[in-house]
């Protein structure tokens, strides 16, 4: 097997992210996965509009639904609409936009291939060494992992192990909903969570999170919401998965490896959203590497600098988790004002961050929402 200038492990959106910059500048690049794509991945597959930015290509394909009004619940109260002429997010499954991103990757330039599990992972001053579980090993310059939540190349480097949170979903078909569903959050449904609605056209997915590994989440659960929410029955292909946290104190200690999304830890726990930083987290690794490969600079510094405001934006968000949900102060959130809530949802159509929403709220009408070529693509197909 030939040797590669970097190794992606993971080939979701963060290793996805990584490879296709890679390849793009001209840097050879191997994306190593368990799994063959398409694979089946449980995730509720909302992307924000500042993770549909983040991406390099339209993913006018793998659109299943676009969401512009928001229904938000608090602690069982009276429904609040958040309403707006822009688009906030798009709904996608997983299966398919994951298979989506590798395809660009691939025709980039990447090589993709699939492996068992890892064994043992060396650095020295000038390279990495990959040893697979058959016995393989593979060489490369510089080393990408982002494999998850259960990430293998996490620890076999030694980190400690990533906080998680927990999120359970699954599926109903549409004739079961007892009107047409709105994208929806109830915010405190359960214990320092929510239980959220998300359209995906011909069907609904619903689901549960907890920001907190100590609350758990039971089937029965997800369908009395389900029933709660939508007014169905039965849900189909109800999957539980981890949620990797603490990515505002994960810190590079190699010259030569770097991690990436929720490898990283790079979810944030107040929504529990993760692509938009794996996308950030892959496409900074990328840089980083690449600024070390053509010019000589040090990969681990490049990638702290690239991965700064993001770790910023992950603690602004634990402190909201913090406040809202271990606190229990949910029911704050009532007191925000008609303008506060304008600000929400034209930041979010922006594709601003949390904390850049938060700082700049007084400055919305100021935002400017950009047309997105994905979303007007899709809308002008269904039309």
């Amino acid at each position: 097997m030939q040797d590669f200038s970097v190794i992606v492990v993971g080939a979701g959106p963060a290793g996805c992210a990584a490879a296709y910059d890679l390849a793009e500048a001209g840097v050879s690049v191997l994306l190593l996965d368990r799994k063959a794509f398409p694979r089946l991945k449980p995730c509720a597959g909302a992307l924000s509009i500042k993770a549909v930015k983040r991406l390099r290509y339209p993913i006018t394909p793998v659109i299943r639904w676009v969401a512009r009004d928001l229904d938000v619940r608090l602690n069982g109260g009276g429904k609040r609409r958040f309403e707006g002429p822009d688009p906030i997010a798009v709904m996608t499954v997983r299966q398919e936009f994951d298979a989506y991103c590798l395809e660009q990757a691939i025709r980039k330039g990447a090589v993709f291939r699939k492996i068992g599990d890892l064994d043992e992972i060396g650095e020295t001053e000038a390279s990495v060494s990959v040893t697979l579980q058959n016995g393989q090993t593979l060489h490369c310059r510089y080393l990408i992992g982002a494999d998850g939540a259960n990430s293998r190349v996490r620890r076999l480097l030694g980190y400690e192990t990533a906080p998680i949170a927990l999120a359970l979903e699954g599926n109903v078909p549409l004739p079961q909903c007892r009107d047409m569903p709105t994208m929806r959050f109830d915010f405190g449904y359960v214990p320092g969570g929510y239980g959220w609605v998300f359209p995906k056209g011909d069907s609904v997915n619903v689901g549960l999170y907890a920001h907190q590994p100590a609350v758990k989440l039971a089937k029965n659960d997800l369908l009395a919401y389900a029933k709660h929410a939508t007014g169905a029955e039965t849900v189909e292909a109800m999957v539980g998965y981890p949620i990797a946290l603490g990515g505002e104190f994960y810190d590079a200690r190699h010259q030569r490896i770097l991690l990436a999304g929720d490898a990283a830890g790079m979810s944030e726990p107040l929504l529990g959203e993760g692509i938009h930083n794996a996308l950030v987290s892959g496409q900074a690794a990328a840089r980083a590497v690449l600024a070390a490969v053509k010019d000589g600079k040090n990969a681990q510094a490049e990638f702290r600098d690239a991965i700064y405001l993001t770790k910023r934006d992950l603690r602004a968000c634990r402190i909201a988790a913090h406040w809202f949900y271990d606190l229990h102060f949910l029911g704050l959130a009532r007191w925000f004002p008609i303008p506060r809530s304008k600000a929400l949802m034209k930041g979010f159509a922006a594709g601003l961050t949390f904390r850049e929403i938060m700082r700049n709220s007084l400055r919305s009408p100021a935002y400017t929402v950009h047309p997105i070529e994905a979303v007007t693509a899709f809308e002008h197909r269904a039309a």
